[in-house]
């Protein structure tokens, strides 16, 4: 059994609507013979956009060709039987109308999909950027509860260490090594007070 994908269901879905809705609109017209008898195309405009505004393009297209064809066979008199001038240009005036309804109609539908769009990626990047605060303050707890206090007792050693040096005095390369542990420990244990901080003030 052959499987139809949904994309070509929803593009055969689109076009049935523009059908439908032409057959319901001539349906009304011709039951209602007398509903705009200065008009003989009212409410056919109406399919034509409820089509291109439902489907798009091509279902408003073949619309407005339903409409243009219904309305020669139905409600206009045959050719060499009482057509008039006017019934041409009433056509014409039915065709351009039906063109700028699908013009605009595509148009509004194509501005609602790009909102539609755009306020999806809002959301996405909105939860990305909650996700990614939600790490670093995560990080920044750690950071605060399990490695400022090892760095600052690692900082507080090495002072001592570099006190003992001077007490016994002791001049090898060793305390030049010392002293750098022990900057590089206050620089660290500095830059995690911030960050604590900076996690305290987003709580």
């Amino acid at each position: 059994m052959t499987r139809v994908s949904p994309r070509f269901r929803d593009g055969f879905g689109r076009y049935a609507i523009a059908i439908v809705v032409v057959v319901l609109t001539l349906g009304i017209k011709l039951l209602f013979f007398g509903l705009g008898s200065d008009h003989p195309f009212v409410l056919l405009p109406a399919a034509v956009a409820v089509a291109a505004w439902y489907g798009g393009l091509g279902p408003g297209v073949l619309a407005t060709l339903l409409v243009v064809i219904a309305s020669v066979f139905f409600l206009l008199p045959p050719v060499g039987g009482g057509a008039e001038p006017a019934d041409l240009v009433a056509m014409g005036g039915l065709v351009l109308e039906s063109a700028v309804v699908v013009a605009l109609s595509v148009g509004l539908r194509v501005a609602r999909i790009r909102a539609e769009t755009a306020r999806a990626a809002s959301a996405v990047a909105h939860r990305e950027a909650a996700f990614a605060l939600a790490v670093r303050d995560e990080m920044l707890s750690v950071w605060a509860s399990e490695v400022r206090a090892p760095v600052a007792d690692v900082e507080s050693q090495a002072r001592a260490a570099l006190e003992d040096f001077v007490r016994e005095g002791y001049t090898g390369a060793a305390g030049a090594k010392v002293r750098k542990l022990a900057d590089e420990a206050s620089v660290i244990g500095r830059v995690s007070r911030r960050w604590g901080q900076e996690r305290d003030s987003t709580a």
